[in-house]
């Protein structure tokens, strides 16, 4: 239910606001001063209608109230009419106020006829013709169109503006406050204004060049007769600057004296304006039916200044005698013909040509294009070719018509712009308007439309009617002084000349009254502190002050004295305030606030930014150096307002986008983790408040201030105790008071107060502090005081989950001790240091300390000292130099000391701590206490244990004191202890402390305890120590982990404590808390979970898959699959043996477990592979003895492969396949048998035999996956091994029944193909299972494989047994050997091509030696993406290939010659080899059935009686 309504629409300021109080505009709605009449009207409520809200009519009043105020609702200002009406009352200091009548004007009288006023000027009588003749029609009419796509595109964002709720008068600069906030409002405010003065600048000082160039040019104060070039142009100026002054001084006067009058003849001004428009246009058509007679006389093609000749003509005939004219006397010496004259005028005729042809003479191709010229250069016509030495300089050339300024195309711009401002002056009246929504943007757009179709008309109509040499003259030299646009009027030229006059006149008169009431209107509104002295005026209103400013600021304009100079001042100040209105409308739609729902639904953000665009582009455009000059000014106006200005809250646009980039900060950090160089910490400060809500620890802020100098994310937090409904006032009074002392402190931050119980408040804060991904990652709480006292153990119980949540959401944690001491931030320490105890490494956080806190003044003369621990096995000096070296790289310059802590002899002090500690935690958890009672047993036993302690020292024993606290170490540890229900517990705690920079020292940890005065009360020997132990035998159960915490505890506390006695501060690490809370385990993390599923898939390859597979001979089926049961066994054994000696050997000891045994059954199958070579050609034994030598010599070779080629292998296409393939081929190639070459009787199979020998490949086939990624890293890796592993077996598969059929000249199967070739995919995708080589590559690699196993036992193995006695038995060439090297140059291939924009971080997993080296700043970045990867080798893509290369060679190398030597041992004749005939026969080694042979015995009967 909403009950609480506020006005979102609401406008604040306004011209009625004065100074600092800043009153509320008028308005009808809730809170505003006229709801709160009707209000007062409404307190005596009767009604019994609505008695359900009648206890909210003080705060909310019923609608029926407000609607009549809603619909009479005004937004009158103190306007023109008003200082009228005032100025009609004679008496009286304070004219009575009268009844303001309701507004009246229309669109025609309010806006359109207004706009029409202003936005034609000056420059269209003065300028635009030379603009046209200088630009060419084409450019200006570009520069025509951009000027009025640019007022139109404004237009329709100040509609949009205009119509979104009610439009306080004050045009754009109360349009663009209340929407973009009072900074911008202020600075293009000022913009605005001074725009319109200088506009008034520029009307006045074309008032003055019409009226001594054109009306009265002997009025001149400065005479230009007889002048020439910068002397006549200075002459010129100085009057501009006389006049105009004078003119600036009269018209100050005339709206000092009454406005009234101004706006009295604005309607005369205006119908100037449009008589002297119509009198051009009806010129234009009379050129069309009878051009005037209007000549123009050149000399060659060079324009004639007028007042130069009397006749166009050198001579004329008078009387039949040839007499020269005043021209000739111009350029000769003398009248007479045989004078001597100006070589170019000797060269050239004269020539009289129309001045205006008319508007159908074609002229208009002449006037085409444009023709910019240098200051001095004579005006030439085009088309007339005349005779002139481009080496002879230019004489007589005040003769000729020049041209006074330098033009381009950017000049034209600036001077046209101001030509088509005046947009505004509709807005400005909305006051006055009797519907300003409906006016102001049909107005304003129809006289945009109006104004531009005239310009345009005219650009083309001009280059049409006059001829360019006039078009070009700016002040009408050559064509007697008149005004150019004047020569075309109809009837006569007066009429231009005076009208152009007074709309002059009256526009300058309209800019010196708009422009002072613009600045009282930003003076009232307080948002510039330095102008509200022009906020006030005469009694009626009249802005004195501001007229008086306004008049010294159009001074500067009639100093400068050039229209032409003056023109792109106020082009810069009209088009910054026009942009800044389209950016207004753009921002407004784009960000869809609530309040925007302009009336005007023609409008678009595009069409805005485009408007935007322009009025940027325009700027840079008419000049870059004013641009840049406008630019500053409203920049310093807008800091200004920024750092002194006073506070405003309008709604405007600039909060919303501040709310929307926000949102999209917050959303781009939510997209990772900061990068390492912009990580600084980001500091959640939990504080204590005390019942009166105020802080307990300032220090805690002024620390934050002095660690983070106002950068970064500050949130201080606290926690009110009770529930939030009941609190809530405590709440808000502490939400203040942290505030308060963050302002104090100067903590730039936020403040967050949770209102709950102690515990779950500090736990709330820290899971929901921050917004999105800006979020603290360091929190920030002081060491808990008076921890002893039993009334605060729930403090430092909340002080010790603070610490386990911190580390369970990974967050670094700052614990400072004492922190009442430390110091202020107007303190400043002159000397001293900062001791840096580096024990552990923690991503840098602790250097990072001491570095952003030397930025603050406070430690800046601060030096640094950094210790590390060196134990017995370290070498110090080394390791000092290489912190050096360390901290050289980080730019952080400090002093360096290792500090040994060698082994010693644990204290009985240490004992006793340990054992109290233990004692209490095994009490509390076999007493079972409930939570208050384990409090109180708590208390008892730690003041019956204190007083153990005192009784068994000694009473002269010396015990250093803390500083700070006057506590040891141990009883710290105590202490902690104590809030703690178990062992492990009680390890964190202890731990933490000994880490505290503050903590005291302990009692000596040596066996020798002296007094303070030195003399050594006990000595004790190592043997004597022995007998203090056995004092108390309960020593000897303690638990040794306890012990030697504790024991580090003691001896680092003394040391630091020695060490940094006299350090300002001490930072070291605090060790984290046990993850494990409980002591339980899961056991799913255990190995045997993960790796013994796979370990039996690999076991039965082993004992199933390769025994049924060997017993594919009809009489061998007993020693193929005992025989396979044999050796694997022995080899399993022995491997694990060999291998771990190799690989898993640590202090003197083998290490089993899982993998252990997985690794020893690839050994085993390396064995099993290189036995297929010789089935059924050896004995029992030989297998034994090939097995003993065998695996030693795998074992070395993988042990060298991987520690010094480093290769990737996962499949072990290369250690396993290659290896076990050319291992047995070296043994077969030495035990070659010539007899066996063309077969034996008994190497066939049967139905039975071939049927177990399938099994055995479906054994294989099945658990291969398993195979392939036993080994290769948890996840993706071995995901990718088991899909690739499938596939190429799947595809191996089909290609082999394919290939079996096509081969078999029959066309039917071959189980000899079934039973080998289906396995080949598993080996071909071996090398590269885990990489990324898609499905499709292992597929691929399935077909090849197979392929080239198929043809290997079809054509290679006959040819190998023939060419080069090599005897393979089961074709292990073709399974493992040729898809062994095909598998090892795919995976060359993947690996050639890997790259991290494939694998992303994961790259450097896969491929861990290309992983980059120790040290290297992208190790860091991939080890924040990846959490413990290890530093590689930094190797390239080709590098890892060739080593893949290298591995393969040395493999083959390697397994081949130890194969022979196997070989050459195996022959030796005690090893028992069976003859050739007993050769794949179980006969010789078993007892066989009596028909196990019969099935043969059969077949040979049978070919026996074919034969006979």
């Amino acid at each position: 239910m909403l009950n609480n309504i506020t006005d979102c629409e609401e406008e604040e300021g306004g011209p009625n606001s004065t100074g600092d109080v800043n009153p509320r505009e008028s308005s009808p709605f809730i809170y505003s001063s006229a709801a709160g009449d009707v209000e007062k009207k409404n307190l005596q409520y009767d009604g019994k209608n609505m008695a359900l809200f009648e206890e909210e009519m003080d705060t909310s009043p019923m609608v029926s109230s407000l609607l009549s105020s809603l619909a009479n609702y005004s937004n009158l200002p103190t306007g023109s009419k008003e200082h009228e009406e005032a100025e009609n009352n004679e008496e009286g200091a304070r004219p009575s106020k009268k009844p303001v009548t309701a507004p009246q004007l229309g669109t025609l009288m309010g806006v359109y006829l207004p706009c029409i006023q202003n936005i034609f000027g000056v420059i269209l009588f003065l300028r635009m013709t030379w603009m046209v003749g200088i630009g060419g029609v084409l450019g200006s009419f570009v520069i025509v169109f951009m000027c009025c796509s640019t007022t139109m595109l404004t237009a329709i964002s100040m509609s949009a503006i205009a119509t979104n709720g009610v439009v306080p008068a004050g045009g754009s600069y109360y349009m663009i406050s209340r929407s973009l906030g009072p900074e911008f409002g202020g600075a293009v405010g000022i913009c605005f204004y001074l725009g319109t003065t200088f506009a008034g600048a520029m009307y006045i000082l074309g008032c003055i060049e019409i009226l001594l160039i054109y009306i009265v040019p002997q009025a001149a104060v400065f005479k230009i007769e007889g002048l020439e070039g910068a002397e006549a142009e200075a002459a010129l100026l100085n009057n501009m600057r006389v006049y105009g002054t004078i003119v600036l001084s009269l018209m100050a006067l005339v709206v000092f004296v009454g406005v009234k009058y101004v706006n009295k003849l604005a309607l005369v001004f205006l119908a100037c304006v449009i008589l002297s428009i119509v009198a051009v246009y009806a010129g234009i058509i009379k050129t069309a039916i009878d051009p005037p007679v209007f000549p123009v006389c050149l000399l060659g093609n060079r324009t004639l200044v007028s007042k130069g000749y009397d006749v166009c003509a050198k001579v004329i005939e008078i009387d039949n005698e040839t007499v020269t004219t005043k021209l000739w006397r111009s350029f000769c010496d003398s009248e007479s013909l045989n004078a001597t004259c100006d070589e170019y005028f000797n060269n050239n005729n004269v020539t009289e040509i129309q001045g205006i042809p008319g508007v159908t003479s074609g002229i208009l191709a002449e006037n085409l294009f444009g023709n910019y010229l240098e200051k001095g250069v004579i005006l030439e016509k085009r088309g007339i070719v005349s005779d002139v030495d481009p080496d002879s300089p230019v004489t007589s050339s005040n003769r000729y018509v020049l041209a006074d300024i330098t033009s381009f195309f950017t000049l034209l711009v600036g001077i046209y712009f101001p030509s088509v401002t005046g947009i505004m002056a509709g807005s400005n009246r909305s006051g006055d308007l009797r519907d300003a929504q409906k006016s102001i943007p049909i107005g304003t757009i129809a006289a945009i439309t109006t104004t531009s179709a005239v310009y345009m008309s005219c650009v083309v109509l001009f280059g049409a009617c006059i001829e360019g040499v006039v078009l070009r003259d700016k002040f009408g030299e050559g064509v007697s002084g008149n005004l150019v646009i004047g020569t075309l009027a109809w009837p006569s030229p007066w009429v231009i000349v005076f009208g152009s006059f007074f709309s002059t006149c009256g526009a300058g008169l309209q800019s010196l009254t708009g422009a002072p009431r613009l600045l009282q209107a930003i003076a009232r509104d307080g948002i510039i502190p330095f102008l509200r002295v022009f906020g006030h005026g005469k009694a009626n209103g009249e802005p004195t002050w501001a007229l008086l400013l306004t008049a010294s600021i159009c001074e500067i304009g009639i100093i400068i004295a050039s229209l032409d100079a003056v023109a792109p001042i106020l082009s810069m100040f009209f088009l910054m305030c026009y942009m800044f209105v389209n950016l207004a409308c753009a921002l407004q739609t784009l960000l869809r606030t609530p309040n925007w729902r302009p009336r005007f639904k023609f409008y678009h953000w595009a069409l805005s930014f485009l408007g935007m665009s322009l009025c940027l582009s325009l700027m840079f455009i008419c000049s870059w150096y004013y641009a840049i000059v406008a630019m500053c000014i409203a920049t310093c106006i807008y800091k200004y307002i920024e750092f002194c200005g006073a506070e405003k809250e309008w709604g405007d646009g600039i909060r919303g986008i501040s709310l929307s980039a926000a949102r999209f900060a917050l959303m781009r950090l939510e997209e990772g983790p900061p990068h390492t160089k912009n990580w600084r910490p980001q500091l959640l400060v939990l504080v204590s408040v005390d019942a009166e809500q105020n802080v307990e620890q300032p220090r805690l802020l002024s620390l934050t201030n002095q660690l983070k100098a106002g950068k970064g994310l500050t949130i201080v937090g606290t926690t009110v105790q009770g529930t939030f409904l009941d609190n809530y006032a405590e709440a808000q009074r502490a939400d203040q008071s942290l505030r308060k002392l963050m302002e104090t402190e100067k903590v730039k931050g936020f403040s967050q107060v949770v209102t709950s119980n102690l515990r779950d408040g500090t736990s709330h804060l820290i899971q929901v502090g921050g917004l999105g991904g800006l979020k603290h990652n360091t929190v920030m709480v002081s060491w808990p005081r008076n921890w002893k006292q039993p009334e605060y153990h729930q403090h430092f119980r909340n002080f010790i989950e603070v610490v386990r949540e911190t580390t369970v959401a990974s967050l670094a944690l700052l614990v400072p001790k004492n922190i009442s001491s430390y110091p202020s931030n107007g303190e400043r320490f002159t000397e001293g240091h900062i001791d840096v105890w580096w024990i552990v490494h923690d991503g840098g956080m602790l250097m990072l300390l001491p570095f952003l806190l030397r930025q603050h003044k406070v430690w800046r003369k601060c030096k640094i000292r950094i210790f590390t621990v060196a134990q017995m096995d370290d070498n110090s000096i080394q390791m000092k130099k290489d912190l050096i070296t360390f901290l050289y790289h980080l730019r952080i310059s400090a002093e360096v000391e290792v500090v040994e802590m060698l082994e010693g002899d644990i204290s009985a002090y240490t004992y006793e701590k340990t054992l109290i500690m233990e004692q209490r935690s095994q009490i509390l958890k076999q007493m079972h206490l409930t939570k208050n009672e384990k409090e109180r047993e708590i208390q008892s036993i730690t003041d019956s244990s204190r007083g153990s302690i005192r009784r068994k020292n000694p009473p002269t024993l010396c015990v250093q004191h803390c500083a700070e606290e006057g506590t040891s170490m141990a009883e710290k540890t105590e202490a902690e202890s104590v809030a703690i229900s178990n062992s492990k517990q009680v390890q964190l705690v202890h731990s933490k402390n000994a880490s505290t920079p503050t903590s005291p020292t302990s009692p000596p940890s040596s066996a020798t305890w002296t007094d303070s005065k030195g003399k050594n009360l006990l000595a004790v020997s190592p043997e004597s120590g022995k007998d203090l132990f056995n004092m108390k035998p309960e020593w000897e159960h303690l638990n040794q982990s306890d012990l030697r915490r504790m024991h580090t505890a003691v001896r680092l506390n003394e040391v630091i404590m020695k060490k940094s006695k006299e350090a300002k501060l001490v930072l070291l690490n605090m060790p984290g808390p046990p993850k494990n809370r409980n002591n339980h385990t899961n056991p799913m993390d255990n190995a045997v979970y993960r790796d013994y599923p796979i370990f039996t898939d690999i076991q039965v390859m082993i004992f199933l898959g390769f025994g049924c597979l060997l017993a594919f001979f009809r009489l061998y089926g007993f020693s193929g699959m005992v025989f396979n049961f044999l050796t694997a066994t022995f080899a399993i054994q022995w491997a694990i043996l060999v291998q771990g000696y190799f690989q898993f050997s640590h202090d003197g000891k083998i290490h089993l477990g899982v993998n252990n045994l997985i690794n020893a059954e690839f050994a085993c199958a390396v064995v099993l592979i290189s036995c297929g070579a010789v089935l059924g050609k050896t004995s029992p034994l030989q297998l034994l003895v090939m097995a003993l030598l065998e695996v030693p010599v795998f074992a070395a070779t993988e042990w060298a492969v991987l520690k010094y080629l480093k290769i990737n292998d996962a499949g072990g296409s290369i250690l396993i396949h290659l290896f076990a393939c050319y291992f047995g081929l070296g043994v077969t190639f030495v035990l070659y048998r010539p007899r066996l070459n063309d077969g034996h009787a008994k190497e066939t199979t049967s139905y039975q035999s071939d049927m177990l020998s399938v099994m055995g490949t479906l054994f294989l086939w099945v658990f291969w996956p398993s195979f392939n990624s036993a080994l290769t890293l948890k996840g993706d890796d071995q995901h990718r091994a088991i899909l690739h592993t499938f596939i190429g077996l799947s595809a191996s598969t089909l290609t082999a029944f394919a290939l079996s059929a096509m081969l078999n000249k029959s066309g039917k199967l071959t189980m000899a193909d079934i039973q080998n070739v289906t396995l080949a995919g598993g080996v071909t995708v071996g090398a590269s299972v885990d990489m990324m080589i898609s499905p499709a590559a292992a597929y691929a690699l399935g077909i090849l494989g197979c392929t080239a196993c198929m043809l290997g036992y079809k054509y290679l193995s006959p040819f190998l047994a023939r060419r080069f006695r090599i005897q393979d038995q089961c074709g292990i060439h073709n399974l493992h050997g040729l898809t062994g090297l095909i598998s090892c140059a795919a995976g060359i291939c993947a690996i050639l091509v890997a790259s991290e924009e494939v694998y992303g971080p994961s790259l450097y997993e896969i491929f861990t030696h290309r992983a980059p080296v120790e040290g290297d700043p992208r190790l860091r970045e991939l080890q924040l993406l990846i959490p413990g990867l290890q530093p590689g080798l930094g190797r390239t893509a080709q590098e890892q290939a060739l080593f893949q290369v290298a591995a393969v060679f040395s493999t083959i190398g390697v397994s081949a010659l130890g194969g022979i030597a196997t070989g050459f041992i195996l022959k030796l004749p005690f090893l028992a080899p069976p003859s050739d005939d007993f050769c794949f026969d179980d006969k010789l080694f078993f007892d066989v059935p009596p028909d196990y042979d019969t099935p043969l015995k059969l077949q040979l009967l049978r070919v026996v009686n074919e034969s006979d």
